[in-house]
């Protein structure tokens, strides 16, 4: 029998397909400017921030001269906000979110990116009410890979690590999962499928591709 008792959700990636417009977005950038960008390169950061990997000094570096920064920032969230202006959850969250709030377990979202990004979303998405913690980058000293969004979400929750699992996309993700003794389960998209997740408790190609009861019985030690 399964021991969990809180869920911990990441949000880019997984609650939501953010990662693909901004990859495109900013690999659209660097063709303008005759370069590429790989996805082997840009996942550096994906699941953290840019002081892992940043889009835009890269970009100089290999142009190799200074750059217009405050228009390219521009440009790529201009591109970014249509994209995903009508973007809904990814397949399966909803209903794994409503089966755990029908079982009475806590959940949380733990997110490298800003409250100002993940709040709005929230909203939008009609979903706030269902968490009880919400931990972004602005309530922690390190973004994943460090555990530190990870154990004060758990400890928000009231929970032993080995008593939640959480959701997540990434490898930097998945690293500060490992770092916080919590299990994980890892759902890749299109910008992180070929990241090593062979830590990973449980991987799936998509959260609808089980219910909760069989995730988390597929998790249970």
């Amino acid at each position: 029998m399964s021991r969990t008792k809180a869920l911990i959700f990441d949000f880019d990636g997984l609650v939501v397909d953010t990662e693909t417009p901004l990859y495109d977005s900013w690999r659209q950038l660097y063709q303008d400017h005759g370069h590429d960008l790989t996805l082997e390169t840009y996942v550096q950061c994906v699941g953290s921030t840019i002081q892992r990997f940043d889009p835009i000094q890269h970009l100089q570096d290999l142009v190799g001269t200074p750059l217009d920064t405050t228009n390219l920032h521009s440009e790529h969230r201009a591109r970014v906000k249509t994209t995903l202006a009508e973007r809904d959850t990814l397949p399966g969250v909803r209903e794994r979110i409503s089966e755990a709030h029908e079982a009475g377990l806590k959940l949380a979202i733990a997110s490298s990116s800003p409250s100002d990004w993940i709040d709005p979303w929230l909203t939008r998405l009609q979903l706030t009410d269902y968490f009880h913690v919400i931990r972004t980058l602005d309530h922690v000293s390190e973004a994943k890979p460090s555990p530190e969004l990870f154990v004060t979400a758990a400890d928000m929750l009231e929970v032993e690590p080995e008593e939640a699992l959480i959701f997540e996309d990434s490898h930097n993700g998945l690293q500060a999962a490992r770092a916080a003794s919590i299990p994980c389960v890892i759902i890749p998209n299109y910008v992180t499928k070929h990241s090593d997740f062979s830590d990973a408790d449980l991987a799936l190609e998509s959260m609808a591709e089980a219910s909760l009861a069989e995730i988390l019985e597929r998790t249970s030690v």
